[in-house]
């Protein structure tokens, strides 16, 4: 029984030798081909049978292979060229010796959190290069992370891409992606921006560490409304070898409000590597970051100058593309910019060679194929050798080469101490730890420039802030049972006992938290602040700070109690002469209930006397215990009258 056209291998497709399937998707078919004429191993993606005459997907299929003709980045798989054979549509691209990161860890393969961080430093390059063209990718997922057998990873399937200016295709109001990885806001079919891909891009590195995507669920809709609601569990639950840095780092990645997490794919790349600079600096290996496992493009990109002085966005426009890279005119959907060194290859009448001719457009008549060269990329420059001898022109333009490279040494100065803090307290001066996060950059690059400023106290104040929140964002989790207590230090272990006491009991939380600070609490001078610098200061201010707060709490709660307490004791004191056995239920119910709490001692005080015989709050004398008449028993004993 032959197979349907829809399963058949083609034998070729424009100058290539069609070898196998390598896999399928609801869009496309990609088959491993070869070059018929330069023996070049290729993949080649094919529009599904049965869509040759489906516009919309014709469309998108050209406008996949329009992203990619802006991309040229060596973490990113490249275009070749694109065809059309007896009406169905097709582009070549690089075949990548290895396998996917989806495939490897379904294989059982093992990641540990440096080279988990590493692959994310090489994503991030990947990323800011497509942000930077105005591309955003939309489905960041393991199995569009291709592993080469050299270690080298390559973002793939531009599929669902998103191009700024482009809407016509890809408008909100349509959710496409893969639900797993899918960012909040695509979820719920609002716009995406670079920060959508950032949220994905840290599902994925969460995966990778966990075993396990952030979020489960049954079926797909379920799946979108977890992404829109629900947090995932810290990853050190599930990886307990992970760096608190490294949580934190995914914690904001995995932030529900866009402008809430790390602002581009640079500011992660950063602190992915400062994280790997830093423990490796503890554990005692190697000092610096493994520049040598970087490609020359990834280790310009994480080691680039820090951000300049140019004030940030808010709201959506966080997300706008830079300026500078939309040179070139937007396709329109269905049409493709074509370069001028590209030559249109079609079968020949006898089948047995290639005849090329100059081409004339994108797809037109049946068996056309154009071959992309390097140069019609988004291209990496590369230094010619200087010729023989330099014309006018050309020392034209070296000056303006040498005039952009000075105005761009002058812009990645820091500037000016006043101006930056100035920009600095803009962004805080609302004082919330949101505002300190936005600032955070900023103030990371005050401090590295002006650490002698008498101002730097004050933005070190803002950072331990958030370190602060952060730690007590994680312990708040913990106590509620949401976290492995045996990776924290004993102090921080006691730490989130006394918040699971305060739960329960607030006046045995408190009383831990004091008991806490007595323990651990070093200072010699009592009247200064602690040491936050490590994790035993960190305990103890946040300590301090939980206790300020409970007695500001239980300063409101006791003041309505007491005048309960008040209340019924002032009432047993009204029925007493009527009902002196009531009056006593009264007394001993609020001695009963609040009996063990020192606030109400005073109170309790008077309903003591009245019970024990004592003239009270009424100036009559109260009957003893053993002529009440409610009292049944007689008294007996030593403490007999």
């Amino acid at each position: 029984m032959s197979k349907p056209d829809s399963d058949k291998l083609p034998d070729q497709l424009g100058p290539y030798r069609i070898l196998r399937t390598l896999g399928r998707g609801g869009m496309g078919v990609v088959y491993q081909g070869v070059n018929l004429q330069t023996e070049e191993t290729v993949a080649v993606k094919v529009l599904a049978a049965g869509f040759h005459h489906d516009t919309g997907l014709r469309q998108r299929f050209e406008v996949e292979i329009e992203t990619l003709r802006k991309l040229n980045h060596p973490n990113i798989v490249r275009l070749l060229g694109f065809g059309e054979e007896e009406g169905r549509l097709f582009y070549s691209m690089e075949y990548v010796d290895g396998r996917s990161l989806e495939h490897e860890l379904l294989a059982g393969r093992h990641f540990d959190w440096r080279e988990t961080a590493e692959m994310g430093i090489a994503i991030c390059a990947a990323l800011k290069h497509a942000h930077d063209r105005g591309v955003i990718h939309r489905d960041i997922k393991p199995a569009n992370l291709l592993i080469a057998n050299d270690g080298t990873i390559k973002l793939s399937d531009f599929g669902i891409a998103r191009l700024f200016g482009q809407t016509r295709l890809t408008a909100a109001g349509n959710v496409l992606g893969t639900a797993d990885f899918m960012a909040p806001e695509q979820a719920d079919a609002r716009p995406v921006g670079p920060r959508s891909d950032l949220y994905s891009l840290g599902c994925v590195l969460y995966t990778v560490l966990a075993g396990r995507p952030p979020l489960v669920a049954n079926t797909f809709v379920e799946m979108l409304k977890k992404q829109r609601t629900e947090m995932p569990l810290p990853v050190r639950q599930y990886a307990p070898s992970v760096p608190e840095e490294f949580e934190a780092i995914l914690i904001d990645l995995l932030a529900k409000d866009p402008a809430k997490r790390i602002r581009n794919a640079t500011i992660l790349a950063r602190r992915l590597s400062a994280m790997i600079h830093g423990l490796t600096r503890q554990d005692g290996a190697a000092a610096e970051v493994d520049e040598g496992a970087l490609s020359p493009k990834e280790r310009e990109f994480v080691f680039a100058p820090t951000i300049g002085d140019t004030p940030q966005p808010s709201g959506d426009a966080l997300d706008a593309p830079p300026d500078p890279v939309e040179k070139t005119r937007q396709a329109k959907p269905g049409e493709l910019s074509t370069g001028a060194k590209a030559t249109e290859v079609f079968p020949s009448s006898a089948g047995t060679g290639m005849a090329e001719a100059p081409i004339g457009g994108a797809f037109g008549a049946r068996g056309r194929f154009t071959e992309v060269e390097a140069e019609d990329l988004d291209q990496v420059e590369t230094e010619d050798e200087p010729p023989p001898w330099i014309s006018l022109q050309t020392w034209v333009l070296l000056a303006a080469a040498a005039a952009v490279a000075l105005a761009a040494w002058y812009l990645l100065q820091p500037p000016p101490a006043d101006r930056l803090y100035a920009q600095i307290m803009q962004t805080t001066a609302d004082k919330t730890i949101d505002s300190y996060r936005d600032a955070e950059p900023k103030i990371t690059q005050f401090l590295e420039h002006y650490s002698d400023d008498p101002r730097s106290g004050k933005l070190r104040a803002m950072l331990t802030s958030v370190e602060l929140y952060l730690r007590e964002r994680r312990f708040d989790l913990q106590a509620g049972g949401r976290g492995d207590l045996a990776t924290l230090l004993p102090i921080e272990r006691a730490y989130v006992e006394a918040l699971n006491y305060m739960r329960i009991e607030p006046e045995l939380g408190i009383a831990k938290l004091n008991a806490l600070i007595a323990l651990y609490d070093n200072r010699q001078d009592r009247t200064k602040p602690f040491d936050t610098t490590g994790p035993t200061g960190m305990c103890l201010e946040l300590a301090r700070r939980r206790l300020e707060q409970m007695r500001l709490i239980m300063q409101v709660s006791t003041a309505d109690d007491l005048n309960l307490i008040r209340k019924q004791l002032a009432k047993a004191d009204e029925i007493e002469p009527a009902d002196p056995e009531r009056a006593r239920e009264i007394r001993q119910a609020a001695i009963d209930f609040y009996g063990n709490k020192p606030w109400a001692e005073p109170v309790l005080d008077e309903a003591r006397r009245a019970l024990h015989g004592d003239p009270d709050s009424t100036g009559q004398p109260a009957r003893p215990d053993n002529q009440d008449p409610g009292n049944h028993h007689q008294r007996s004993g030593p403490d007999a009258p």
